[in-house]
């Protein structure tokens, strides 16, 4: 038998070689091809606390479902990072945003805060309280036009405390603002005849009104006549008294301990407008 006789090293080299060359160009060729990752890593994202470019609607069967679920954020992460347009409108301009509340509740409530002014949050100014007689802008005339229809009448009368002063309303019912004079006075009379008025008090503060109904009016007319006043309330008020409606004006009375300094102001509301007094404690 005879013997395969021995490939000499010389010629198994350049077979091992050529197999070396035949698995390198392989592996290049299977580097050179593109790998498909699909388009939504090739697209760059705006950043998540800037709008983006086309918000739209996000479908779930859609291409904006696609684009979400191959991004490595989810959905939810990103509403919660994105800015409330509510929250910065807020806070870029220092102003509370708007509530929704209809414009008619707005407007009621901002009459019933003007009802009456409200000092006890505020430093109590005394300059503008004094002793001496004090009169409306341009009195006898009126604060505001009565209409020739109107029926303007002092409707209640009620007290109450604050800081630093007693406050005394009249209310009344109708429209248009009476023009007012008010001083101390040594007693308290009717108008038109002039009889006098007993007031329980040391001194007696005067609020002559014009500007309510024409003619005359009384109790029976809707003017209300108070002779007695039985409700004080813990203030410095000792007595009041108001008149019926002479020639379009009456005549109100406040008894105090003695003559302190006071201010007066009319305040509308929609009832009626309202002459409030307030004298210093």
């Amino acid at each position: 038998m005879r013997r395969a006789s021995p490939i000499p090293e010389t010629a198994a080299l350049p077979a091992a070689l050529g197999i070396a060359v035949l698995l390198l160009a392989g592996c290049q060729g299977t580097a050179d091809e593109p790998v498909e990752h699909g388009t939504a890593t090739a697209e760059e994202q705006p950043p998540l606390d800037e709008p983006a470019d086309e918000p739209g609607t996000l479908d779930p069967e859609g291409e904006s479902a696609e684009a979400g679920a191959d991004d490595p954020q989810s959905l939810t992460e990103q509403n919660e990072d994105e800015p409330d347009p509510e929250q910065s409108v807020e806070h870029e301009t220092g102003q509370p945003r708007d509530t929704g509340a209809p414009e008619d509740q707005d407007q009621a409530e901002g009459e019933e805060a003007a009802e009456e002014p409200e000092a006890d949050n505020d430093v109590l100014d005394v300059t503008e309280f004094s002793a001496e007689p004090q009169r409306s802008r341009g009195f006898p005339d009126l604060l505001t036009e009565v209409p020739e229809d109107s029926e303007l009448l002092l409707g209640e009368v009620r007290a109450g405390v604050h800081e630093g002063y007693h406050r005394i309303v009249f209310d009344h019912v109708g429209e248009g603002a009476p023009g007012w004079s008010a001083e101390y006075v040594d007693e308290a009379v009717e108008p038109g005849s002039g009889f006098p008025m007993e007031l329980e008090a040391e001194a007696i503060l005067y609020v002559g009104v014009v500007g309510l109904v024409p003619g005359n009016a009384g109790q029976e007319q809707g003017q209300l006549e108070l002779r007695e006043w039985n409700d004080p309330q813990n203030t410095m008020f000792t007595d009041v008294a108001t008149t019926f409606v002479h020639h379009g004006s009456a005549n109100y009375y406040i008894g105090l301990d003695a003559e302190r300094e006071f201010r007066v102001s009319v305040w509308e509301h929609p009832n009626g407008p309202r002459l409030i007094i307030d004298v210093l404690v």
